[in-house]
């Protein structure tokens, strides 16, 4: 049969330890220097990190939340410089973004890093959508997007996709 021990717990005074924390009080003689500023600028924003916030900013947006009510279940899969992100609509919930891989989808979208960055600093979603539809008719070059709807036209219609510009934009009808 295993005995079991304890150790003894020390014993320490922590009531006197207390009363001496409360006398020793220390002063500053100088006030503490300001922290340094630093002699570079902040790094510019990854493109993929600046296109997620733009896309989150147009979500957002009050008149594409209140038309995005209107849409069926639906899962849109960009697929942004190596990095995976989904455009899901679930229920009653308005459309999320996401940064997840998904098997099946309606659309599948594939986005160059340099296409991200251009899209990224376009502040109204009609400028935003020239220059998405420009890049989408180039072919070849650094700046590219690639669409493949994985869902028939008609069936994308009458989840209400068109009723939503953001989402026709994006699947570039």
């Amino acid at each position: 049969m295993a005995l079991w021990f304890r150790r003894k717990k020390k014993d320490q005074p922590k009531a006197e330890s207390v009363e001496k924390a409360e006398e020793l009080v220390v002063t500053p003689s100088k006030p503490a220097p300001a922290p340094a500023e630093p002699a570079t600028p902040p790094a510019p924003k990854d493109p993929v990190e600046a296109f997620t916030s733009r896309l989150e900013a147009f979500l957002k947006d009050p008149a594409t939340l209140e038309k995005t009510k209107s849409v069926k279940p639906t899962r849109i899969q960009l697929i942004v410089g190596g990095t995976a992100l989904l455009l899901s609509k679930e229920g009653l919930k308005p459309i999320e973004l996401s940064r997840e891989r998904s098997v099946q989808s309606d659309v599948f979208i594939r986005m160059s890093e340099e296409a991200a960055g251009e899209l990224a600093g376009i502040v109204t979603l009609p400028e935003f959508g020239k220059r998405y539809r420009a890049l989408v008719r180039t072919k070849g070059a650094a700046a590219y997007i690639t669409i493949k709807l994985q869902a028939a036209l008609d069936d994308l219609r009458l989840r209400g996709f068109f009723s939503v510009e953001l989402l026709r934009i994006l699947i570039d009808a």
